[in-house]
């Protein structure tokens, strides 16, 4: 079960309601179904993208960026996938989601050279992505029968899991475990376990929904912005520790 489950749940509700209500209801989820939809291809673009930048750093050929920017594009969502059973992957059944990230590594390829390509925007499309990923992926796995703690988990996985694998493969530490990285996990986590409340609560309509995926987003531009991030031990924050 994904978000899409949770919205026709949510539309099955209201069939006692009047034709015309019903009609002007059924507009609504369309736009927002329509809304969802890009939103998703343009987190899926914006990770596809910084994991193609991330190659072009590294010296990778197009085979290597093209590479690493599918993987941090779906490499969350196949772990989720993975994880809770539900096999084969979406990533390899839904046939928009690794053309789109090809196409997004491969904007990287031929413009890297070019021009420079705008950092803010990149990030925003990241930040929402974050909070899109980490809602429905908490969605699915409590739809396949997780327990409310383990699907935050998921959930979390589902949005910060392509990055950590874009960067293990390009032989760096996790930049979500860096020191001094802005907010990422916290806030993916913490989206989770508010959707999870929300399941357990009955609460769960769209507009709950789309409102964590929200406050996610806000929080991880937010850390952009102000510069927040986890708490480090105070000798990494005066140096580097000796070996």
């Amino acid at each position: 079960m994904d978000a899409r489950d949770a919205r026709g749940r949510t539309r099955g509700t209201r069939g006692s309601e009047p034709a015309g209500l019903g009609l002007a209801w059924a507009a609504v989820t369309r736009w927002i179904d329509l809304a969802h939809d890009l939103f998703v291809l343009a987190g899926v673009i914006a990770f596809a993208m910084s994991g193609a930048l991330q190659a072009v750093g590294k010296r990778m050929d197009v085979v290597g960026i093209c590479s690493l920017g599918i993987v941090t594009a779906v490499g969350g969502g196949i772990l989720r996938d993975v994880l809770i059973g539900a096999v084969p992957p979406a990533a390899l059944t839904d046939w928009t989601l690794v053309p789109v990230a090809f196409g997004g590594s491969l904007v990287v390829f031929w413009s890297h050279a070019r021009w420079r390509l705008p950092r803010r925007p990149m990030l925003v499309l990241d930040a929402l992505g974050l909070g899109l990923f980490c809602v429905e992926g908490t969605v699915k796995a409590l739809g396949f029968g997780l327990n409310p703690y383990a699907a935050a988990v998921v959930g979390m996985l589902t949005g910060v899991g392509g990055g950590v694998l874009r960067d293990v493969l390009a032989g760096e530490i996790p930049s979500v475990f860096r020191h001094g990285s802005r907010l990422y996990v916290i806030p993916a986590l913490a989206g989770g376990g508010v959707t999870a409340a929300l399941w357990i609560a009955g609460a769960h309509s769209i507009a709950a929904l789309l409102a964590v995926a929200a406050a996610v987003s806000a929080i991880r531009i937010a850390s952009l912005r102000f510069r927040w991030r986890a708490a480090s031990p105070r000798a990494m924050a005066e140096g580097p520790l000796d070996e």
